[in-house]
């Protein structure tokens, strides 16, 4: 069988690269050794800028089929397997019991992703990513998260949330990390809290409104962005970011572009990263 491969645009020169292992050689730390977390994050987008439309028979927004792929699918479980914790919203588990969520919880043990599994036990890290759940109000279905023993669950909340909801919470076993001093989490002391933890790298597999909540503290180092080649079109869809304007534009900096022209008939899409560059540098 031949081996998948992609084509790398930039940084040069242009080569051919395997797509399996591709997002495991990423470097992922700080240039300047800071010993702090490192947080990413990946979507897949249309051409149009959707990441998710309305389903077609239920009331509620999916990621568009029309742009997810199995090579796509295969860098979004790398991405997991160099993850010390996922950052997941309380909407993740409750498509989960729906199970209207896309998957389960990565790194899947679908066959086709056991050498991603045996890269993590080369690198001495635990068998899964520990899971942190972001909510506001606690409506999280506990019963479901019972049944996730796979791995450490941690529940991130503002310091104003409701206590018997947190001592219900917190007598299935979760750990709660007060990540802010109001009723939602906040971005610096979510990450401050999992670096006391001890994790370090750390991937938000969270949608467009965490997404914002982790730019407007800066504590987002790397976006990782498939591009299909589609236009979907549609009123009812899901962007990148969700929330009030920036206080300050966030600039990003190309870090690496693939084409890989052939994820479905002939249709490409490009596997692109960003970093975030210093706040200085933003344009005015």
């Amino acid at each position: 069988m031949t081996t998948p491969t992609v084509l790398q645009l930039y940084p040069p020169p242009h080569r051919e690269c395997a797509l399996e292992g591709l997002y495991l050689e990423h470097p992922m730390g700080h240039p300047d050794q800071r010993d702090e977390p490192f947080v990413y994050t990946n979507f897949v987008s249309s051409l149009d800028g959707r990441i998710a439309v309305e389903h077609p028979r239920e009331r509620r927004l999916a990621a568009p089929k029309a742009i997810t792929n199995a090579r796509d699918w295969r860098l979004f479980q790398e991405l997991a397997a160099r993850a010390d914790a996922l950052i997941v919203s309380a909407s993740f588990l409750r498509n989960l019991a729906a199970g209207t969520a896309q998957d389960k919880l990565p790194l899947s043990d679908d066959p086709i992703f056991a050498d991603l599994h045996d890269w993590r036990r080369n690198q001495g890290m635990t068998p899964q990513p520990a899971l942190v759940i972001l909510s506001r109000s606690l409506d999280v279905p506990l019963a479901e998260l019972g049944r996730i023993t796979d791995r450490p669950v941690y529940l991130a909340v503002g310091q104003r949330v409701d206590q018997q909801d947190l001592k219900a919470a917190e007598k299935t076993g979760l750990r709660v990390l007060t990540a802010g001093s109001g009723d939602t989490v906040e971005g610096k002391a979510l990450i401050d809290a999992l670096g006391n933890a001890g994790f370090r790298r750390i991937y938000s597999m969270a949608g467009p409104r965490v997404l914002h909540t982790l730019l407007r503290d800066r504590v987002l180092h790397r976006l990782y962005l498939t591009h299909f080649h589609r236009v979907l079109g549609g009123r009812s869809f899901d962007t990148l970011l969700e929330g009030d304007p920036l206080a300050t534009p966030a600039s990003f900096a190309v870090g690496s572009l693939y084409y890989d022209p052939v994820a479905e008939k002939d249709v490409g899409q490009f596997f692109a990263t960003y970093d975030l560059l210093p706040e200085d540098s933003d344009l005015r």
